[in-house]
């Protein structure tokens, strides 16, 4: 073979081996890589467990009663409450209240030492009424535990209305407290309402209208640090200086996509003559624009009496829908939404007569047993709204024959309970919503049952 053609055979030898690697290189980019995938790493974990608190409202208070002092915060009334825990017995104790301008009746918190370590579960309410010149009606509410978010959806600052926010602190490290109101102009952040000191064991009352004067369909969101809070509402309500009614709201179920509203009382019918009927329902989207739409449902029978579609929600602007013509009976209201927003509803008693009013705020699903307290107040009730098909049971704590509901998936039913007493509710596989209500002759008042201390011991933790 010459020199020539040695060097043509290595060329050509070579330009195919090429083609061969590039071909390779080609078809393994083609071809599916292998890959590697790793579940993140979880541990669920129980924290040591605390002790179980609960705060309650306390007595109602009255605002500017002393002409001299028009900002002055009195007792009014004191409350009458009821406590029991699950495997300990609750300690009370009396919290400071420095905004106060008397030494009237302090407010109330309980506690209980963990129980095999787990937190017990510990159910608490109270109710207090009265009927005065400047003051009238019932107002009942659930002892809570506190949380470093709450929203109130409820109360007004327009003329006539005197309400107070409450701000419980039942713990033993002190709180800083930030209000945000939201109102027909958006969202503002009164300085009254910012750095709020809530000493330790201590309750502070802020008047809504330093916050937000004039605002009809406010909703506030209290954010805490350093420790967690109980936030609720007072509201009042005076017509041409006759008393209208009083209420002690509790927060509402943190924003979601889906609000319910256990029941709403009406006890008015519509072709009574009387002064009221009806109930008006408040929204608000907290974090963007959304579309909703509002559903009141018969608790007797399911049967839907008001359909709402297409409502515009601006994010932080509280939008009142009125609903009229209904039966004396007990509603379901569910507010559906692309976004988060919150709820609550009203409603009222004839106002021409001895009035009363009652906000009913959203209630929080409720999965795993809890105790709920049932105030001391006339006629109450026990209403369990499904998330799923379930059977829920319902037991005194003191002894007694549970009681068994079963209800499908929406389906809203009302049992009597008995004042004073304190139940368990173990929700079924389903997850309810719950809300007590209580209704007597010009009275009217409600609170949505909250879910146990003990039901979120565990964590799931990320390494």
């Amino acid at each position: 073979m010459t020199t020539r053609t040695a060097l043509v055979t290595r060329l050509v030898a070579g330009a195919v081996t090429a083609v061969v690697i590039g071909g390779g290189v080609i078809a393994a980019a083609a071809a599916p890589w292998p890959t590697l995938t790793r579940e993140p790493m979880s541990l669920d974990v129980v924290p040591e467990a605390a002790r179980s608190v609960a705060a309650c409202d306390g007595p109602l208070l009255a605002l500017g009663r002393d002409a001299t002092v028009a900002s002055a915060i009195t007792s009014a009334a004191s409350s009458t409450v009821v406590a029991a825990a699950d495997g300990a017995e609750p300690t009370e104790y009396t919290l400071a209240a420095p905004d106060r301008a008397d030494d009237g009746a302090p407010p109330a918190a309980f506690s209980a030492e963990p129980t095999g370590g787990r937190p017990t579960d510990l159910g608490a309410a109270s109710a207090a009424s009265l009927d005065e010149a400047d003051l009238r009606g019932l107002a009942v509410s659930a002892c809570t535990r506190p949380a470093m978010e709450s929203w109130l959806v409820g109360g007004s600052a327009a003329t006539g209305a005197s309400d107070l926010v409450l701000l419980t602190n039942p713990g033993d490290v002190a709180a800083t407290v930030d209000l945000r109101v939201f109102g027909a102009d958006g969202m503002q952040e009164p300085v009254a309402g910012q750095g709020v000191v809530v000493g330790a064991r201590s309750q502070r009352a802020i008047p809504l209208a330093a916050l937000r004067r004039g605002e009809q369909s406010p909703v506030v969101q209290v954010t805490a640090q350093g420790a967690p809070v109980r936030a609720s509402l007072q509201s009042t309500l005076t017509r041409t200086l006759i008393a209208g009614g009083v209420d002690q709201i509790g927060a509402s179920a943190l924003p979601a996509p889906q609000q319910v509203i256990p029941a709403v009382n009406v006890t008015v019918a519509p072709d009574s003559g009387a002064s009221a009927g009806g109930l008006s329902v408040r929204l608000m989207a907290t974090a963007a624009d959304a579309g909703a739409s509002v559903t009141v449902r018969s608790v007797a029978d399911g049967g839907v009496v008001s359909q709402q579609d297409d409502i515009a929600l601006t994010a932080g602007r509280p939008v009142e829908l009125e609903v009229t013509g209904m039966p004396v009976g007990d509603y379901t209201v569910t507010a559906t939404a692309d976004a988060p927003l919150v709820a609550a509803a009203w409603t009222s008693t004839d106002l021409a007569a001895p009035a009363d009013f009652a906000w009913a705020v959203a209630a929080p699903l409720v999965e795993a047993p809890t105790l709920v307290a049932v105030a001391p107040a006339p006629g109450p009730t026990l209403t369990l709204t499904a998330e799923r098909e379930t059977v829920a049971t319902v037991t005194p704590v003191s002894g007694g024959t549970p009681r068994t509901v079963e209800l499908a998936a929406g389906q809203s039913r009302t049992i009597e309970v008995e004042a004073g007493t304190i139940y368990r509710i173990d929700p079924g596989a389903g997850g309810i919503r719950g809300s007590i209500g209580f209704s007597g002759d010009g009275q009217l008042g409600t609170y949505p049952v909250a879910g146990s201390a003990a039901a979120a011991a565990e964590l799931t933790v990320y390494p």
